[in-house]
């Protein structure tokens, strides 16, 4: 037997914070998020490479159930690498709402910019970068 799920929420949340890190850990005993290792610059060696992430996002305006999706985007030619999902259930929209998506090695064709674009219910609500430079 099939669990139904919840209803999408129809309330769009705000993205008031989205970061890639190293590492993107919740403490058990009181809940609180660490980040680890927070950056927007990949010194790479040779291309292409590949790079695990963690991607954190913080909502406000949020309540209900949501289906996220986190695309990452090569910029310079718009197309998608690889995409992750995740849930999330928000009970106040007077509270905020975090979560957090870890990445496996990511690939990195080449040097530029690559997106993290955060998408809710099907909706765009923003995005963080990396950029991919050689290591000099």
């Amino acid at each position: 037997m099939t669990q139904k799920k919840a209803p999408l929420s129809k309330v769009v949340p705000v993205l008031v914070a989205v970061l890639v890190c190293d590492v993107a850990v919740m403490d058990p005993s009181t809940g609180k998020k660490n980040l680890i290792g927070i950056f927007d610059k990949v010194r790479v060696g040779k291309f292409p490479t590949t790079r695990p992430v963690s991607v954190y996002m913080k909502l406000v305006d949020a309540q209900g159930y949501y289906k996220f999706e986190v695309r990452y985007v090569q910029v310079s030619s718009n197309k998608t690498l690889f995409k992750a999902e995740g849930e999330l259930q928000a009970e106040d929209r007077l509270s905020s709402a975090d979560m957090h998506i870890e990445f496996p090695p990511l690939p990195i064709p080449k040097q530029g910019r690559y997106e993290f674009q955060v998408w809710a219910n099907s909706v765009f609500l923003g995005q963080t970068f990396i950029d991919a430079v050689p290591r000099t």
